[in-house]
């Protein structure tokens, strides 16, 4: 450690030899006006993470989700008949869904759709006559998911 003294006012300043060393071998491999010399590595992960920013904004612009909505029904049977309240209309033939209200869930297929009603035919019969109908309402593009603002 060097100490200097302040002629003025006798206070005594200390100062680390290392710290000295350090800078003058950070300042030496610097250009003129170049603070910190940079590591190759870190142009590459900058690039790199670019690279993946742009390929994920690509992706979740064409990417689709399928949504689903669950419509009150009942069950008698093998039957289900759901009463719709508009929106898009699921297809005939369409694959749906039956939840009991215990929480089964057993596989469906749309057979009739009016304008307020889906009925589809289950697989086996229900297990308990109360119950929602889970049928495809359509895909949304990914970006408008995360981002829904953005539209």
């Amino acid at each position: 450690m060097k100490a200097d003294r302040d002629g003025d006012d006798g206070e005594i300043r200390h100062e680390s030899v290392f710290r000295e060393r350090w800078r003058d071998r950070q300042s030496a491999a610097t250009r003129p006006g170049e603070l910190i010399k940079q590591q190759g590595w870190i142009n590459a992960g900058l690039v790199t993470l670019g690279v993946l920013s742009a390929a994920g904004a690509v992706a979740a612009g064409t990417v689709s989700a399928a949504q689903t909505e669950a419509l009150p029904a009942v069950a008698q049977g093998t039957t289900v008949t759901a009463t719709r309240d508009g929106g898009t209309p699921p297809a005939r033939g369409a694959a749906a869904r039956f939840r009991d209200a215990s929480g089964t869930t057993q596989g469906a297929v749309v057979v009739e759709v009016t304008a307020t009603a889906v009925t589809a035919q289950l697989q086996r019969p229900a297990s308990e006559p109360a119950g929602e109908l889970v049928v495809p309402k359509g895909r949304q593009r990914l970006i408008s998911v995360l981002l829904p603002r953005l539209r």
